[in-house]
């Protein structure tokens, strides 16, 4: 048995060291020394130019590709640079486009298609490549705006859309006591029926649904909150206090110890009062009475944070007490005490129906018909919290919506999608609409 070990051994270091022999290469030829025969490419990059330095350009040795999976910024100059490159090998023989000879420091036009060949030290190999710089095409604050799907339910033009366990639920209020309501599992494709709700009767103002502690709460039209834990069993709460106008969650911070549902009711002497509702143990509290030209119906509403983390609600638009169209905005930090806003008459013709929604750090304000039920199509911005207005950049205006929208509800999803579910533009609009600013799709570098 020992013999035998013996001479496998001894075969095996037999064959390890004729093995160099065998393949025609020299033992004591490493890679530096084959490098000499080598025409390739080491490193390509535009390293003298520090705001497209540290884009990474891929070199591809088997398919003679050079180009950067990251594109270089909307509108970058790259009709007039050098590149730094670095061969395995070269005789300084370098053409470009064939024809050209090439240089260290030579400026060149990469706007244009562009091959550039190389021949290694010894002059017996040749490799060319294919060199493609990416730009991006797009500015990277224009907006995307497309159409996602026409399968949105035509119930009615006013919906409530909520991300409910990660998928899609919409909600409409059509007729007299009843909610409907539909679950999208394709991230709004399609759509399909719940089962009925039950516990509702009341005619149900639907953009009043919010959520808060756990629980979602509805207004009926008579003043009733209803709450539900599932969305789908509704029961009235336990509080008789009439509720007009149901605005939404504040979230306790600054000025409130906790989170407080906000809205306007009715006292006992007929007032309509700004009001804050902590949970049926503890009721309404109660503030100032309403002015005449706050929004009560039809406004458009958004809640956000101040830059110092405090959090606040802002309306636009709607028809105000005296029933007239409101052309101002309002903002509470308290849900008690409402400031209007804008310290002179803003640029937005007063509408109904628009929809308020926080963006990239700006407020956004969009649709809604005006005094002679037209349909307005312009996006508005506001960076202060609504105190003045302006119509957004051109890049930024959803021109793909070409009629404009009303009473359409508008969701954000992680400050990077805009997603526009129904509304109606003379008809009942069965579209869903998805949107994004370009940059919110592509890391900064």
């Amino acid at each position: 048995m020992d013999k035998i070990i013996y001479s496998i051994k001894k075969k095996v270091r037999l064959l390890v060291l004729l093995s160099p022999l065998l393949l025609g290469i020299p033992s004591c030829h490493n890679f530096e020394d084959q490098s000499l025969s080598l025409a390739n490419i080491q490193h390509f990059g535009f390293d003298s130019f520090p705001e497209i330095a540290n884009y990474t350009f891929y070199v591809d040795n088997f398919a003679g590709l050079i180009y950067n999976p990251d594109s270089l910024p909307y509108q970058t100059r790259i009709d007039s640079l050098f590149p730094s490159i670095i061969f395995f090998s070269s005789n300084g023989n370098i053409l470009i486009n064939d024809t050209l000879p090439w240089k260290v420091g030579d400026i060149l036009d990469f706007s244009q298609p562009m091959s550039l060949s190389n021949y290694s030290e010894d002059g017996e190999h040749q490799k060319k490549y294919q060199i493609r710089v990416n730009v991006h095409q797009l500015s990277p604050d224009s907006m995307v705006m497309n159409a996602l799907s026409s399968n949105f339910p035509g119930i009615a033009a006013r919906n409530k859309t909520l991300i409910h366990h990660g998928l899609f639920k919409t909600f409409f209020a059509p007729d007299s006591g009843s909610v409907i309501s539909y679950t999208s599992t394709d991230h709004g494709l399609n759509w399909t029926a719940d089962a009925p709700v039950s516990g509702l009767n009341d005619t149900i103002l639907i953009q009043s649904l919010t959520e808060f502690k756990e629980k979602y709460y509805l207004l009926g039209k008579q003043g009733s909150i209803y709450n539900s834990t599932d969305l789908n069993q509704w029961s009235g709460s336990a509080d008789s206090t009439k509720v007009k106008t149901l605005f939404g969650k504040l979230e306790g911070r600054k000025f409130l110890s906790e989170d407080v549902l906000t809205g306007i009711i009715l006292d006992n002497k007929g007032d309509l009062r700004f009001a804050r509702f902590k949970g049926d143990s503890a009721g309404w509290e109660s503030g100032q009475i309403i002015p005449e030209d706050f929004p009560v119906a039809d406004y458009a509403i958004t809640n956000y944070k101040t830059v110092t983390d405090v959090p606040y609600i802002s309306l636009l638009g709607g028809i105000n007490a005296r029933g007239e169209l409101n052309g101002d905005s309002w903002s509470t930090m308290d849900g008690l005490y409402w400031v209007k806003v804008n310290n002179k008459p803003l640029i937005i013709e007063p509408r109904k129906g628009a929809s308020l929604f926080h963006y990239d750090d700006k407020m956004f304000y969009y649709g809604g018909l005006n005094s002679l039920g037209r349909h307005d199509s312009s996006l508005y911005i506001s960076g202060n919290h609504g105190m003045s207005w302006s119509a957004a950049d051109t890049v930024l205006q959803f021109f793909d919506i070409k009629e404009g929208l009303a009473y359409q509800h508008i969701l954000v999803e992680e400050d990077k999608y805009i997603w526009i579910f129904g509304g109606e533009s003379g008809d009942i609009s069965n579209k869903v609409w998805k949107g994004n600013i370009h940059r919110k799709l592509f890391p900064e570098k």
